[in-house]
């Protein structure tokens, strides 16, 4: 991995607005709302994820390349020591998950018994290139974290917007001891053990006639998800388009990369391919397909009349890839994966 660095002017003018905000008196003129004794006004029109001890904001801009995810985690018990308890957080947030430097530069503020570092890092996996900023404030024998991952240095004004509004409450501190922040594993770096694997579904369309009058289906498509440890994966569709075209199979063969970011699982395909069948095997027609970088919300659900966990691929709008949303009242928007289910292909 070639070595990368976080742009200058960042950290700089991030952590600018931490310090005028954080130990300034301010009005607020938007909705705040607060975790445990981190108070803040949520980015509008983001997606909200609540967490056991902690809560995400994520965003996904219109071209599904370009992401953000800020996340604040509820206070613990401070070590004692404010770079201690700076290095103890950058390793569980930053180093283990995202393979980050270990020893980042960092900048101080001390105010009305808070005290806040701020510390940065570029990150890449696979070739897709991406920014942690961590800030973690110390004081009255607490700590509580935030950090933020995103991969497009214009949505740095939306982190700063972020970080303008928060503001710390010391009084709460003794008043609401907070729940222990627990770091979701299965959200964190690329090696996730439950999302490594196969995972797979299939659809099928509305019911016809044949010109003789006999009733049968319009059409299917089976589709599987390969995930691999090193952060690589592999997507193989099958798509039969009915009764009407009968003698064409479409076999989707696509190999590329992934990363996680938070709730946000981004697919970066390098390599796509359609090969068009007909019934006795043979190729009709080749094409490459358009490449869809694509960012996911993801999550894992247990549904209680399939005994078993699935996995959640939320998104904006549908793709070529992945076809129509599962019709899911739970999950909007959304395409559900399992993997119990292994597709039967008609040529391997």
């Amino acid at each position: 991995m070639k070595e990368l660095k976080l742009p200058r002017n960042i950290i700089s003018v991030l952590f600018a607005t931490i310090t005028f905000c954080l130990f300034m008196p301010q009005t607020t003129f938007c909705q705040t709302e607060k975790l445990d004794i981190v108070e803040y006004t949520p980015p509008k029109g983001w997606t909200k994820t609540p967490k056991e001890g902690a809560v995400t904001y994520s965003y996904v801009n219109q071209t599904k390349t370009g992401f953000c995810v800020i996340t604040v985690y509820a206070s613990t018990a401070s070590t004692g020591s404010p770079s201690k308890d700076f290095t103890r957080a950058w390793n569980e947030l930053v180093v283990k998950p995202f393979k980050a430097e270990a020893n980042p530069k960092t900048e101080i503020q001390s105010s009305d018994g808070w005290q806040a570092i701020a510390g940065g890092a570029a990150f890449e996996e696979e070739g897709v290139k991406a920014y942690a900023i961590l800030t973690v404030f110390s004081g009255f024998g607490k700590t509580a974290n935030v950090l933020g991952v995103f991969n497009d240095e214009s949505l740095v004004a939306q982190l700063e917007a972020f970080t303008q509004s928060i503001k710390l409450d010391k009084t709460a501190v003794a008043a609401n001891p907070a729940p222990r922040a627990v770091v979701n594993s299965d959200r964190q770096g690329v090696s996730s053990d439950k999302l490594v694997g196969s995972w797979a579904t299939s659809s099928s369309g509305t019911r016809g006639r044949d010109p003789s009058g006999n009733v049968l289906n319009s059409g299917y498509y089976k589709r599987q998800y390969t995930f691999n440890r090193d952060g690589s994966y592999s997507f193989k569709a099958e798509r039969w388009l009915g009764y009407l075209k009968a003698n064409e199979y479409w076999m989707t063969e696509e190999q590329g990369s992934y990363t996680i970011a938070g709730d946000l699982l981004t697919v970066v395909p390098k390599r796509s391919i359609t090969t068009i069948k007909n019934r006795e095997g043979g190729v009709v027609r080749t094409q490459k397909n358009e490449l869809e970088t694509t960012a996911y919300r993801w999550s894992f659900h247990y549904f209680e009349g399939l005994q078993e966990t699935q996995l959640i691929l939320q998104t904006r709008a549908e793709t070529n890839r992945d076809g129509a949303f599962a019709s899911s009242d739970i999950f909007p928007n959304s395409y559900l994966l399992s993997q119990k289910y292994n597709p039967e292909w008609k040529f391997d």
